[in-house]
């Protein structure tokens, strides 16, 4: 193993072991433990470890990961949920409509709001929601028996499709949202 290889072996994080491999046997020509690349991405680990061990952020999933943050979910996951109530009782228009339309105005806010990508979170919240709203729009309408025995014979698809438009609006909504912000941000030239 490279001298630079043992330093960024002694910060814990396998996959970033596992990238740093990879990098160098993609790498064209020449020793990667000599190349600036090579240094900068060593000071980078090393960074990312001197963060995990006092406590920061430096982490892929957790409270606040770069891939997954427990945060981020909470702040969608409630924001989808107001979206969906107010969505939902939007005369003429709420229901299932309103409800999806909720999904996508709470993640577009959410895209707008956040400087970081958080579309697995946001699309967790819009999926979870999609799927919630579907079995209680089944349940809410007619006699209760009737909607048990049509969730029984219908639940999983039901649920899927719920989950599904939920997913498509969260996604969509969050792009929308974070292409408005660096348009909002970018530098006018001229």
């Amino acid at each position: 193993m490279q001298p630079s290889k043992e330093r960024e072996a002694s910060d814990g994080d396998p996959m970033d072991d596992l990238d740093d491999l990879l990098d160098d046997d993609l790498a064209e020509g020449g020793d990667p433990s000599t190349s600036d690349e090579a240094d900068s991405r060593a000071e980078r680990n090393e960074s990312a470890g001197r963060a995990a061990e006092t406590g920061g952020d430096g982490g892929r999933v957790g409270t606040s990961g770069r891939w997954f943050s427990a945060k981020a979910f909470a702040l969608a996951l409630a924001a989808v949920a107001i979206g969906v109530f107010v969505g939902g009782a939007i005369p003429l228009i709420g229901g299932t409509i309103g409800s999806a339309g909720g999904v996508f105005l709470a993640a577009f806010l959410i895209g707008l709001a956040l400087s970081a990508r958080r579309y697995v979170e946001t699309g967790l919240a819009g999926a979870a929601a999609g799927a919630l709203v579907a079995v209680t729009n089944v349940l809410g309408v007619g006699f209760l028996p009737i909607g048990f025995d049509y969730l029984q014979q219908w639940g999983l698809p039901l649920l899927a499709v719920g989950g599904g438009v939920g997913l498509v609006a969260a996604l969509l909504g969050h792009y929308f949202g974070r292409d408005l912000r660096a348009g909002l941000t970018a530098d006018v030239e001229g």
